[in-house]
């Protein structure tokens, strides 16, 4: 007889269901559970990476704001620097001018100090002469008279005397109207100094303006130099300045005549170590020196340090192929000496010279000044070969 499976009591069989429904819960639980961590941890994850973008949005967006606000005061410094260059040769000119008229003057009284002289010379002796003739010409056409002397020779004398008498009333009064008309000039020249004064002081006064104005731009840019140098960007900064700097001028290579106009002149090559240098100063930066501490970044010329004021002077004959604003150079002349050299002065108060110009070796060509947002007077100067900057201290006298 085969064995034959009891069925479990009903009993146990809802025991069993409830122990299996009870695991797959907990089961269901443990899973969800695990889910929910993973999500959470998921969530602070993602959120964490959110703040970080966040956090790294607003720098960028600091950054370009600080940017944004220094290209904002480099256009303001640009505008001023420009107006103030011009101020400054306005009132050169007009010092000039006014030191012309000062010496016309200085002429004028000369000249009139000369004509008084000789006019109260011409006085005196017309004055004895009339005395003499007055005590004794009367007596003397007495004596002819009465003498009964030659009337020819009584009419001779007598035309004379009147002669005489006219002709030195007319040198007195043509030396008088002289004077008169000097007096007048002068007098004239006066009012136009004067004039002259008054424009000048309003030029400096404008001068003054703009200086102060100049000034708090600086000051502002300064603030806003070192917020970007706080976030890392000075160096890019430099680093655009340089490539900026060499876009222009591999324009202005690319631009320029390429007819050697240059055949009257020494070559520029064969003068290394006997060029004057653009102004007397001390080296302040010196060629190939670090620009900021730690970088590779290297100074392609050097700063004279010298008086405001004092004239640059081009180191050789050459072209003018820019003359203008240039960031971080300030008023900037760039000089074609022909066969790939070029030079160039920075810093500037102002420009004496446009593009297109030619210059002679010591001619000036600007003013020493402090644009570019420097803090002291200076000249930046630069040698350059086919665009590769030379050291100028090897071409200029020790």
């Amino acid at each position: 007889m085969k064995n034959q499976t009891r069925p479990l009591p009903a009993n146990k069989i809802t025991a069993a269901n409830k122990v299996l429904q009870l695991s797959c819960l907990i089961v269901v639980c443990i899973i969800s559970l695990s889910i929910r961590a993973e999500d959470n941890a998921v969530s602070k994850e993602t959120n964490s990476l959110e703040s970080v973008r966040s956090q790294i949005e607003e720098v960028e967006s600091n950054i370009d704001a600080a940017r944004s606000e220094s290209d904002k005061l480099q256009e303001e410094l640009r505008l001023t620097e420009i107006a103030i260059g011009k101020q400054s040769l306005n009132l050169r000119e007009l010092e000039e001018h006014i030191q012309k008229r000062y010496e016309r003057l200085e002429q004028l009284n000369k000249i009139i100090a000369a004509h008084e002289q000789s006019l109260a010379n011409e006085q005196q002796y017309l004055a004895g002469q009339l005395r003499s003739a007055y005590m004794n010409g009367h007596s003397d056409y007495l004596k002819l008279l009465l003498n009964q002397e030659d009337p020819a020779k009584v009419g001779r004398v007598l035309a004379y005397y009147d002669y005489y008498i006219k002709a030195r009333t007319r040198s007195i009064n043509t030396i008088r109207d002289k004077v008169n008309l000097v007096d007048k000039l002068r007098e004239s020249l006066r009012s136009e100094t004067d004039s002259l004064e008054q424009l000048k002081q309003h030029q400096l006064v404008k001068k003054e303006e703009l200086l102060d104005y100049r000034e708090s731009r600086n000051t502002i840019l300064e603030r806003l130099q070192e917020d970007i140098k706080s976030k890392g960007q000075e160096l890019e900064s430099l680093k655009e300045h340089e490539h900026k700097l060499s876009l222009l001028l591999d324009k202005l290579d690319s631009s320029r005549d390429s007819t050697d106009i240059f055949d009257d002149t020494t070559p520029f090559s064969s003068l290394k170590g006997n060029l004057e240098w653009p102004v007397t100063g001390k080296l302040q930066v010196t060629f190939g020196s670090q620009r900021r501490k730690g970088t590779s970044l290297r100074w392609q010329g050097v700063k004279i340090a010298a008086e405001a004021g004092a004239e640059v002077h081009a180191v050789h004959n050459g072209k003018i192929i820019f003359a203008d604003w240039f960031r971080n150079l300030g008023l900037l002349v760039i000089i074609d000496h022909g066969n790939g050299y070029m030079s160039l002065y920075g810093y500037n108060q102002d420009l004496l010279k446009k593009t297109g110009d030619w210059v002679l070796a010591g001619e000036p060509i600007a003013h020493v000044g402090d644009s570019g947002g420097q803090i002291t007077p200076g000249v930046y100067f630069e040698i350059r070969y086919q665009g590769k900057p030379l050291n100028p201290t090897l071409w200029c006298r020790k």
